[in-house]
């Protein structure tokens, strides 16, 4: 049998390849996140506040602060789209009518 050369299967078997490899990344990561009990550490954190590793654990009052934190700025990023930190920090700085006077003259 004479194996022809074809353009478009050696794209696909790179594309395959670089897809194994990718699934097999993403398995061996499970695994190793599955070893060091990843899921249990990261449920008591968010339900009890216990910082995984050690045997402190925060407060209710700092964990609902977090909490509220983060579920702002998932709303805001999710508000805003994907130019939210360019947004905000834009609206933050916006020159006015005074500064831009000021940079005039220097």
């Amino acid at each position: 049998m004479i194996y022809c050369f074809n353009s478009n299967n050696f794209e696909e078997s790179q594309v395959m390849r670089k897809l194994i490899i990718l699934f097999c990344l993403i398995g061996s990561s499970l695994i190793i996140l599955d070893s060091f009990n990843f899921a249990h550490s990261i449920m008591m954190f968010l339900l009890a506040g216990v910082i995984p590793g050690t045997n402190f654990a925060l407060s209710p009052i700092d964990m609902m602060a977090a909490s509220a934190t983060a579920i702002t700025l998932i709303l805001l990023k999710i508000a805003l789209g994907p130019n939210f930190p360019a947004s905000v920090i834009k609206s933050m700085s916006a020159p006015t009518q005074k500064t831009k006077k000021l940079q005039k003259t220097t």
